[in-house]
């Protein structure tokens, strides 16, 4: 027994030091906390069609600092649920969905009228040098309804400050619409 004790303490040991290093912020990992909600009435097929309700809103942006990336997020998700077989309707009013997309810097948590409305919490737990949090919802309603039957939230560490090569860029947007949209299943 002392044996396997001392085999788990080199290992241990070991790991902790290749953690020594600090590596470049746009090397990282990036780092995201997901959760969904899906009712039973979100079902969807090969000719489910989805439809932008708007534009991703970015709610803490009143001078439209960010409406550039608010554009390649909301093509990102629109990738991500290509992705999943599912397509945006080129006429919004055959669209079996509506989707909103709601981007904000910070967490849920610091825009309580988001919090009530869509009751999501998703948290990150270990801070990363360099980023800021930020958070994007989407919710997904049959057309023409306010019954959300699939919503989802994302935390992820960003900083929209920061001139990033647009291949980070891109690599962060494709991860994070990835990771907020995972439970939805692709059409077969």
């Amino acid at each position: 027994m002392t044996y396997l004790k001392s085999i788990w303490v080199v290992l241990f040991a070991a790991a902790l030091s290749a953690c020594t290093s600090t590596p470049d912020p746009a090397e990282q990992p990036i780092q995201a906390s997901a959760v969904s909600v899906t009712l039973p009435d979100f079902v969807t097929g090969p000719d489910t069609t989805l439809a932008w309700r708007s534009n991703l809103i970015w709610i803490d942006d009143p001078e439209g600092r960010f409406e550039r990336r608010a554009d390649q997020l909301q093509a990102a998700l629109a990738r991500e649920f290509a992705n999943k077989g599912l397509v945006f309707a080129t006429n919004f009013e055959a669209a079996t969905y509506d989707v909103l997309a709601i981007a904000m810097l910070g967490p849920v948590s610091g825009h309580p009228e988001v919090q009530e409305a869509f009751r999501l919490y998703p948290a990150l737990q270990k801070p990363t040098e360099g980023y800021r949090r930020g958070s994007v919802i989407v919710a997904i309603a049959p057309k023409g309804t306010r019954k959300v039957v699939w919503r989802g939230a994302l935390e992820i560490f960003t900083d929209p400050d920061r001139m990033e090569p647009m291949a980070v860029r891109t690599e962060r947007l494709r991860f994070g619409a990835q990771q907020l949209l995972a439970s939805i299943p692709a059409v077969r």
